[in-house]
């Protein structure tokens, strides 16, 4: 089939096609994930697991050596990287480009709670889709509103359990890191005296504690129709249940007296917080500072119009209860804005000084015209092949798009050109 001179003598249905590349085309527009640059690297999961005090050897023999052996056979994985830190593992899976990074989500889900036998004191790993290695879209710091005199490192558990709760389910947030919080413990300061009186050590201590806190199943006892399942509940709640503890008993035979060492004998229980892990300032006050990633993949124009949502609704809400206000410091939509808008414009201005230039020496406004209106149209309908092929729109793929537009317009010079030469030997229109 001829396709010039079936687009000749049908021009209805050409210019409706045009229309249609013209209307799929700003379609598509809405569609395609907005960023600063494409993505390069490959879809990653990172499993972190926390052991305090734990050695790296340790970690990786109790912890790194059976999360490898449970996940190595995953559909789609490429490359699995592992390392172990004094007190944490982190393992990162590698997936292939077109993996479904749901399913995949799913599947290392699953392989991990196959794994049994972690140390008491190991903590459950925990996933995020967004590598350590990613720049962050966003960057929030965390202050004391006026009047509020409490240490902002206190504030660590509160923001972990609202602010990156909330940023979490923001459509397109990879991971939230919180940094400069001290999370709130229960501590057990003993006095070295009494325990060396009483005949106690450490560990002693330690491992009463660890079997008092705990729940048990009890079985089920049946009577008539009816059916008890019975559970003894022994978790710590309050600071009286760990200093009621029993730590030693010893009977009199004489006098038949029990004497009951507690752990409020050796020392004393009170609440307090870790050492923060990091100390941050804002213009001479203390603050807190959050991260926020992206998902592989995610809009981020989209993703940050979100997070602008959740702040505000922070802010006005709980935030304000609390005492405490949420303030961005960077935004990286600013500089995708600006990248693109100044691409935009160079493709702008080179399109109408290609027209110029043309209306020049052509001198034929029909002409210039044909050649005008075919650099947005093949623009526009490129959107169409960047969203099949899930393209990004970026300032690489519109520095593309600007390159694109010169070899379009020279194609049409040359075509025109060679229209006017056959014109001139009286060849007809048609």
């Amino acid at each position: 089939m001829d396709l010039i001179r079936q687009s000749i003598e049908r021009p209805v249905a050409v210019i409706a096609a045009v229309l249609m590349a013209l209307m799929f085309g700003f379609i598509a527009l809405r569609t395609i994930p907005i960023q600063l640059a494409p993505d390069v690297s490959r879809p990653v999961i990172e499993i972190s697991t926390t052991w305090a005090g734990a050695a790296p050897a340790e970690v990786e023999r109790e912890i790194l050596n059976p999360q490898e052996d449970a996940l190595k056979g995953i559909e789609g994985l490429e490359n699995i990287t592992s390392s172990a830190q004094d007190g944490r593992a982190q393992i990162t899976l590698e997936f292939s480009v077109a993996q479904d990074m749901d399913k995949a989500l799913l599947l290392v889900a699953n392989r991990l709670d196959r794994i049994t036998g972690y140390p008491d004191e190991a903590q459950e790993p925990t996933l995020k889709t967004a590598s350590a290695d990613d720049n962050a879209i966003a960057w929030f710091r965390v202050l004391r509103a006026e009047g509020n005199e409490r240490q902002i490192q206190t504030y660590g558990d509160y923001v972990e359990d609202v602010v990156q709760e909330r940023m979490e389910r923001v459509p397109g947030v990879g991971a939230v890191n919180i940094y400069g919080g001290a999370e709130r413990e229960m501590r057990v300061i003993v006095d070295p005296a009494r325990m060396a009186r009483y005949g106690l050590t450490v560990s002693m201590v330690v491992d009463r504690l660890r079997a008092a806190n705990a729940s048990i199943t009890g079985g089920a006892v049946e009577e008539g129709k009816r059916r008890y399942v019975i559970r003894t509940v022994g978790e710590f709640e309050t600071t009286d249940q760990v200093a009621a503890v029993v730590l030693r008993s010893q009977r009199d035979p004489v006098t038949g007296r029990i004497a009951r060492v507690a752990v409020g004998d050796i020392g004393r229980v009170e609440m307090g917080y870790k050492k923060p892990g990091s100390i941050l300032r804002a213009g001479g006050r203390p603050a807190m500072g959050l991260s926020i990633s992206r998902e592989i993949g995610a809009n981020v124009i989209e993703t940050m119009e979100g997070i602008r949502v959740a702040a505000a609704e922070l802010n006005a809400g709980v935030l304000a209860d609390a005492g405490l206000r949420l303030e961005m410091i960077y935004d990286e939509t600013v500089y995708i804005n600006s990248a693109i808008d100044l691409v935009t414009q160079n493709i702008w201005v080179g399109g109408l000084l290609a027209a110029a230039i043309l209306m020049i020496f052509l001198r034929s406004a029909r002409a210039t015209l044909v050649v005008a209106l075919a650099i947005p149209v093949s623009v526009v309908a490129s959107f169409v092949a960047m969203a099949a092929m899930g393209r990004s729109l970026n300032v690489v793929s519109l520095a593309g798009i600007a390159f694109a537009v010169g070899m379009v317009v020279d194609a049409a010079i040359v075509v025109l050109e060679n229209i006017y030469r056959l014109r001139q030997k009286g060849v007809t229109p048609l």
